[in-house]
């Protein structure tokens, strides 16, 4: 049976007035689309300079001939303010001069709706200014602290703006949110360097009885505790984790990091049932689904798969396995192991590799062990590693039909997995009875892995 692939788009939205875009995806197998970043392109002075460095698809291409070099991004939508009253976040909005440009590009949704094309909404609360998350009162993470109920409320607000101006979407994915789960230092999502102490997520705290600079002060005694390791302690833990019940000991010593993770998984729950059921609540029929990171160390991120069916229509997962630079798989494992050695110098590489595999949960292949990781992944590691991290969802989330991977090439201008890469991959996602993925994004696929998903999807 064919893989049946859902392809993500970013900006320029205005490649999709071509009816040829569409016909080429429905050639190639994809007969459902999730549009990002919802923004037309505007030439500027000093603005973001574009294309990126990553946009490798001709069609992309394309458009950027014979313009600038630099655009902002405007939103295609006009907001129907009444849908925020009584909010205190404001939807962004535009001049009427792109009203034109909105009626070109409804039509061409309503052109690809009939021809058979599933559209989507997508979420990012990573680039708010964008896809409609506003700029509010700043924590640390950048944007409204999604622990404020009001961040929920929006989202539902702009969900309904959207459909009531574009009802040929049938669905949304919730991209997020995460907490952080690197250990490297500077790394992005460094879970030790940032954590918000706003008033919402203290009061969230309190309503479970925790003290929030209590849980954020065991992160930082545990983050010292990782840097003061030795090969008696480490075999040790080894030694005594290896059973169901042998980590018991070393949580209940650690009570305050299991409360951590306990805090994690309900607010980023509590957030998501109040997207989910505002959503249902006024568009009962609109798909939701739902991101989360690989199983491997989703559970730093605040998100628990066994429990999303009730608040997730779809699971998401991503498989984002590239090494090298952020938020890949590989370069994620590399970073727990030359952190790990790098805090402690006096470590055998033996010892660091299996605290790595044991706190990650994974086993390195033979052929390919995480020193290599630089390299092109070998079939064994798209069979024994990211199988078992299929394997882990499948277990998770109880239904394989409700299960559809994110998979990319990399992210932020990183080294790219190569198409043999991509077709160990989707061998790998068939072998394991997922039947669907979403691939991120349309812009860097090069003629080379076009053909290698086409080959799966038809």
């Amino acid at each position: 049976m064919p893989l049946r692939p859902i392809m993500l788009t970013r900006p320029p939205v205005e490649i999709m007035l071509d009816d040829g875009f569409w016909d080429e995806l429905i050639e190639g197998g994809f007969r459902e689309v999730c549009v990002s970043w919802m923004a037309f392109l505007n030439e500027v002075e000093n603005g973001e300079p574009l294309p990126s460095h990553e946009e490798a698809r001709p069609r992309v291409l394309s458009f950027f001939e014979d313009k600038g070099d630099q655009f902002e991004y405007v939103p295609i939508i006009k907001p129907d303010e009444s849908l925020y009253d009584g909010l205190n976040l404001s939807p962004p909005t535009r001049s009427d001069e792109f009203d034109p440009n909105f009626g070109e590009l409804r039509d061409a949704f309503q052109r690809a709706s009939a021809k058979g094309i599933n559209l989507y909404l997508f979420d990012d609360k990573s680039y708010f200014e964008i896809s409609g998350y506003p700029a509010g009162p700043e924590g640390a993470r950048g944007f409204s602290c999604w622990n404020d109920p009001q961040v929920a409320k929006y989202l539902v607000a702009r969900t309904r703006d959207y459909v009531n101006q574009l009802p040929m979407f049938s669905g949304i994915v919730l991209d997020g949110p995460d907490n952080k789960w690197e250990i490297a230092p500077g790394a992005r999502d460094d879970l030790f360097a940032e954590n918000c102490v706003c008033d919402h997520c203290q009061s969230a705290a309190r309503s479970m009885g925790l003290d929030l600079m209590k849980l954020i002060d065991a992160l930082a005694a545990f983050k010292l505790e990782m840097q003061q390791l030795n090969d008696e302690k480490v075999e040790g833990f080894l030694l005594n984790t290896r059973g169901f019940l042998g980590a018991a000991d070393w949580w209940l010593s650690h009570p305050e990091l299991l409360d951590l993770l306990r805090f994690r998984y309900r607010t980023i729950e509590d957030h998501m049932k109040r997207e989910y059921e505002g959503i249902k609540r006024h568009l009962p029929e609109f798909t939701v689904m739902a991101s989360s990171r690989t199983p491997s160390y989703v559970a730093l991120t605040g998100h628990a798969l066994s429990r999303r069916s009730a608040y997730a229509d779809y699971q998401l997962p991503k498989l984002y396995l590239w090494a090298g630079n952020q938020p890949g798989f590989r370069y994620t494992v590399s970073n727990y192991a030359n952190t790990i050695a790098e805090w402690n110098p006096s470590l055998s590489r033996e010892n660091v590799v299996a605290l790595t595999e044991r706190i990650l949960g994974i086993e390195f292949p033979a052929d390919y062990p995480v020193e290599k990781f630089d390299d092109p992944a070998t079939s064994s590691f798209y069979e024994q590693v990211a199988g078992d991290e299929m394997r882990k969802m499948i277990h998770l989330t109880g239904d394989v039909d409700k299960l559809i991977p994110f998979i990319a090439l990399e992210h932020f201008g990183g080294p790219q997995i190569q198409p043999q890469e991509v077709r160990d991959l989707l061998r790998t996602l068939e072998n394991s009875g997922i039947s669907r993925y979403i691939f991120f994004h349309y812009g860097v696929i090069t003629d080379d892995v076009w053909n290698v998903l086409t080959e799966f999807s038809k």
